[in-house]
């Protein structure tokens, strides 16, 4: 039976037309955010999923007031919300707990800012510990704690002040699988029995499986800049069952809504008058922010066990966020060592005589593939003219070509490339990319 309270006409929480954009290190604007309404209702489990840089956090903090959109609205029970939102808390996925308090004090950090009777206070923080299932740990410590442990006592903090609405920032993903999913069911159960919990959850998540489980609407971000990209009703009974078709089919339509975005099946570019293909894409595109031994290291996996051809298995083998593997199989796909029709990833010829290849075969493979990057073929074109180009420059030709990318993080990565491939140095003094020596280049690269 579903004992979840029902829904009024006025959410909880709002963002109308909100978007947000920051300041990076270096002085460029990055949008992160655009044109984003959300509404979470009273009675309602909203889960947010997307890729790693998609603006999810940024999103949960703007909806209860920890930031300020740059533009857009956001309202609480249908008012514009000034400041914090009083009537909501937050866990995050670090449990941050202070060492030097025991559990009780620390659960009493959630009433800081409510002016209480003592009695009332001690009651609350009773209530709070009990329903979050450590009635005999009052005076420990968290030294003393298991990692769920601790995560319970961050969700009691958030919960002895009765919020409204609870809100979950990957509150679940630093435990092990176990502790998780026993914190996931007795989650859903607070929020399930009137007077127990919250109204209503909004949970930030990575774990799309953790999504179609809980949640019982699902909004899928997608990134650069975060946007509202698809959003599905749940409608499947609690108790969940991950075996039931209704629940595999939601979570094979979130995994291909995403995939899609991140690895789009789209046609060979082909050459065009007086631009081969060879030389450099026509296409300015990003480059996902991957180290090169993540690259070196799926095609190790992929070479050392064929059977892993699906993307979501590949993430499950190297224990990462499915975010972050879709961004180092995207890194392997622009190099064209891989490509990824559907949700399959498998070795292009090139890809193959890539691993069995010696490194400085490897080398002179990737510095070929990198040189096709039309933001690479750019920069060296520019490195042969000058001795050396400042940093500054470079940054802010790629804040300019591609608003919507960290320029400084993207430097960071076009260095390392560079590096690896031997295209390209950079002298953290003096601020100077150069080119180490043009004798060892490939001819086509030297030119």
């Amino acid at each position: 039976m579903d004992l979840r309270l029902p829904e009024t006409a006025t959410p909880l929480a709002q963002l109308c037309a909100v978007s947000k954009s920051y300041k990076t290190a270096g002085g460029h604007e990055l949008k992160v955010l655009d044109d984003i309404d959300l509404a979470v209702g009273r009675g309602e489990f909203v889960a947010l999923l997307g890729q790693s840089g998609s603006g999810k956090s940024t999103i949960l903090r703007c909806l209860v007031g920890l930031v300020e959109p740059s533009t857009g609205r956001v309202l609480a029970g249908g008012r514009p919300l000034a400041g914090v939102n009083r009537d909501a808390s937050v866990v995050f996925q670090t449990f941050a707990l202070y060492p030097w308090l025991t559990v009780a004090q620390n659960v009493a950090v959630g009433l800081m800012s409510r002016p209480m009777a003592l009695a009332e206070r001690d009651a609350a923080i009773d209530r709070a510990i009990e329903l979050i299932g450590l009635g005999n740990h009052h005076a420990a410590y968290p030294r003393e704690l298991s990692g769920g442990m601790r995560q319970r006592v961050g969700i009691a903090r958030a919960l002895v002040s009765q919020p409204r609405l609870l809100c979950l920032d990957e509150a679940f993903s630093a435990l092990d699988v176990l502790t998780a999913e026993n914190l996931r069911q007795e989650l859903l159960a607070l929020w399930r029995t009137p007077g127990g919990g919250p109204d209503s959850v909004f949970m930030v998540t990575h774990n799309i499986e953790e999504a179609v489980e809980m949640a019982t609407r699902i909004v899928v971000v997608f990134p650069r800049p975060g946007r509202i990209g698809l959003v599905l009703e749940n409608k499947l009974p609690y108790p969940r069952d991950a075996r039931d078709p209704e629940f595999q089919r939601l979570v094979q339509l979130i995994h291909d809504a995403i995939t899609r975005t991140a690895l789009p099946d789209l046609p060979p570019e082909t050459a065009t008058a007086g631009q081969p293909i060879s030389r450099a894409r026509p296409r300015m595109e990003a480059i996902p922010l991957v180290a090169v031994g993540q690259i070196l290291g799926l095609l190790s996996i992929l070479n050392d066990a064929p059977e892993l051809s699906n993307i979501y298995d590949i993430s499950d083998e190297i224990g990462r966020e499915f975010g972050d593997t879709i961004a180092i199989v995207k890194a392997a796909e622009i190099l064209e060592l891989i490509e990824t029709p559907k949700d399959q990833v498998r070795f292009t010829e090139l890809g193959r005589r890539f691993v069995a290849a010696s490194g400085e075969e490897r080398r002179r493979i990737f510095a070929a593939q990198v040189f096709k990057l039309r933001i690479f073929h750019v920069l060296l074109a520019l490195l042969r003219e000058h001795e050396a180009v400042d940093a500054d420059q470079v940054i802010h030709e790629i804040a300019t070509a591609l608003p919507y990318e960290n320029p400084e993080r993207s430097f960071e990565t076009m260095v390392a490339w560079g590096r690896y491939a031997g295209l390209m140095d950079f002298n953290a003094k003096t601020r100077k990319l150069f080119v180490p020596g043009a004798e060892d280049l490939p001819a086509e690269i030297a030119g």
